[in-house]
């Protein structure tokens, strides 16, 4: 047994040998260290009351983050991501999604893919998914099928893939090979007639490029996976609002497992 105080708002554990550990309720694993507490799980305790601790085992040791910065297997990353990774540390919040990206991102094998995913992610301001994938858009036709050949069905629930070598990587050839996905605002103007759109998580690993025009709204990969139909969207051709908060088109039970990278500074 370790010693603990646990009051409303805080928990304090003692381990034989650390120095103390502290957090408030703000603490984004405060609920599950106060479970693993009652449970006498004074392993599990420490582990997520520890940030550092967490983020090692959910990235199996490859990612560490505290306030000096952030490492990928020893080496220090620097950066957008990294940036917005020490700003979620520093105030109580979920990194684990972050963490598990990075480590998806770390396995693309071309350091250009990475650099210009970062491109689409910031012009794009599109959620991570918890383990680590994010989501984008297609427009697609009335029937599911994707709108150039008219052969893949992208039905939610339904994942594609294509081997590398067959996506284009060069991002000045705007309109070339590959899985196509995009951001929302270059989605729904892509939409025509009775058409849908979904959306789709993609691995960064997978990303290949960001075709240089329309602001980066837009990438080819190798694969993805169709999650849901977007509600509303038909209605962009009605005349009728979509929703009166465009940035998110989810309905809340979509929104529980997103994290958005761009607005929780």
């Amino acid at each position: 047994m370790v010693p603990f105080i646990l009051a409303s708002d805080s928990v304090s554990l003692f381990p034989f040998g650390l120095a103390p550990i502290t957090l408030d309720s703000s603490h984004v694993n405060f609920a599950a260290v106060v479970e693993a507490i009652k449970a006498r799980d004074f392993d599990t305790a420490i582990e997520l009351a520890s940030i550092a601790s967490f983020v090692n085992k959910v990235t199996e040791g490859n990612v560490t983050v505290t306030e000096a910065g952030v490492t990928f297997k020893g080496q220090p990353i620097s950066g957008y991501l990294a940036d917005k990774m020490v700003v979620f540390l520093r105030n109580g919040l979920p990194i684990e999604h972050y963490c598990r990206f990075l480590d998806n991102l770390m396995a693309n094998p071309s350091m250009t893919s990475r650099s210009e995913l970062f491109l689409f992610l910031e012009a794009a301001d599109l959620p991570i998914t918890p383990d680590g994938h994010f989501l984008a858009y297609k427009a697609v036709r009335s029937d599911f099928k994707d709108k150039h050949s008219g052969t893949f069905d992208n039905s939610p629930g339904n994942i594609h893939v294509m081997a590398r070598h067959d996506v284009d990587d060069d991002r000045n050839k705007t309109c070339s090979y590959g899985f196509h996905a995009a951001a929302y605002e270059y989605a729904k103007n892509f939409m025509s007639g009775d058409g849908k759109m979904v959306a789709v998580k993609i691995n960064p690993a997978h990303v290949v490029s960001v075709p240089s025009d329309y602001g980066n709204q837009k990438l080819r990969c190798t694969s993805y996976e169709v999650m849901f139909e977007v509600p509303g969207a038909a209605d962009i051709f009605k005349g009728k609002p979509l929703y009166e908060d465009t940035h998110a088109p989810f309905d809340d039970e979509d929104r529980d497992y997103l994290f958005w990278l761009g607005d929780k500074d």
